[in-house]
């Protein structure tokens, strides 16, 4: 919504001139200025540039336009869309995220988090494929404006991500070089310069949340490990007798469940799909009893450890709040326990009884 009339209205005032006196410079009636101002009607717009510089603002100022959106704003907007899926129809929305992209086309730091946004909400979609495709446009566009190589990199790896999600997994290794590349470990001469610096506490942080998202790293990539190795069971079991060792270690239930559910899911997935019911109903019930006691309410932080980590948490895109508004998450964890895997057990007396006790426990939630 252009704010030209107020923005008239203020400067004019400003420099204390009358609407007559403005007029008169426009060439036009101080009816056509009382009308700007009071947003009945608009300026032509061969007028912009003389408003402008009576005004001494850029065009883009006169119109109240911001070329880029704060963090903030970003993650208000963000989070106000995600509230809304699951509770209005997807492709209503859609054309509205669509209508502020272009918008703000030009700001790269929207354009990542409407595609983060539209990643996390596709599966809503009746046309999931051509949700993917503009999100694929919009990731494209940021590497052409960007010079931010964080951002970047992120642009590069939801690039990676959608290939994935699109049955391409050539364009993916394309994307990501197809090479491991070691890590630089950057933090650590970070922390050293700190700590040289006598910031000590500057020091731990960097070092608290290098640890903190190799934990979480490492947790989160087992599952697909198991699914590799789930023909070798000396290493399948040790990797989940390691996976469970630093979840108690580092009280992931608490500080990161939801890295927690990607494993226990991980492990019954694999046991299903050998038909291995007692590992698979072990770890059902531990998936099951996080989703009711630790998931909510829904919140990344820190703990008695890791007790640095609150102001690089709110620093992140999204600060600490969920991707994904509550119910849809609710209603994603009562959905995979009806996954293609686990159908061989529906008759199971003990599946019911999970999936009852699931979907009970997250309706209280409510």
């Amino acid at each position: 919504m252009l704010r030209i009339g107020s923005i008239i209205q203020r400067e004019r005032k400003r420099m204390q001139v009358t609407q007559d006196t403005l007029a008169a410079y426009c060439q036009v009636s101080k009816a056509s200025v009382s009308k700007w101002e009071k947003g009945q009607s608009y300026p032509d717009i061969t007028l912009l540039p003389k408003i402008a510089s009576y005004f001494d603002l850029t065009v883009d100022e006169l119109l109240g336009y911001e070329r880029q959106l704060s963090k903030e704003e970003i993650q208000k907007r963000y989070l106000r869309f995600a509230q809304r899926f699951g509770k209005e129809p997807f492709e209503e929305l859609f054309e509205e995220i669509e209508e502020q992209v272009k918008e703000y086309y030009h700001d790269p730091a929207f354009l990542l988090q409407m595609s983060v946004l539209l990643l996390n909400h596709h599966m809503l979609s009746t046309d999931a494929p051509a949700v993917l495709e503009k999100t694929k446009q919009w990731l494209v566009r940021i590497t052409q404006l960007s010079e931010d190589i964080w951002v970047l990199r992120q642009a590069n790896s939801l690039r990676a991500t959608t290939a994935l999600m699109q049955a391409d997994p050539e364009t993916t290794l394309e994307l990501l070089g197809g090479v491991i590349k070691p890590s630089l470990g950057d933090e650590i001469i970070l922390a050293t310069a700190y700590e040289q610096l006598d910031d000590k506490e500057q020091a731990r942080r960097v070092i608290q949340v290098m640890m903190y998202q190799n934990v979480i790293y490492l947790v989160g990539s087992s599952p697909l490990y198991l699914r590799l190795t789930a023909h070798n069971s000396q290493v399948f079991n040790e990797t989940i007798e390691r996976m469970n060792g630093l979840i108690d270690l580092y009280s992931l239930k608490r500080l990161h469940p939801n890295i927690c559910l990607q494993f226990y899911f991980g492990v019954a997935q694999s046991a299903a799909i050998n038909h291995d019911s007692e590992l698979m109903y072990a770890y059902l019930t531990k998936y099951v009893d996080v989703c009711t006691n630790n998931l909510f309410p829904f919140s990344l932080r820190g703990d008695e450890y890791f007790d640095l980590l609150e102001e690089w948490l709110e620093q992140l895109d999204l600060g600490t709040n969920a991707p994904r508004n509550i119910e849809i998450i609710k209603q994603s964890a009562i959905d995979s326990m009806n996954a293609p895997f686990f159908q061989p057990f529906n008759e199971d007396k003990e599946m019911q009884e999970l999936r009852d006790q699931l979907r009970w426990g997250l309706e209280e939630k409510r």
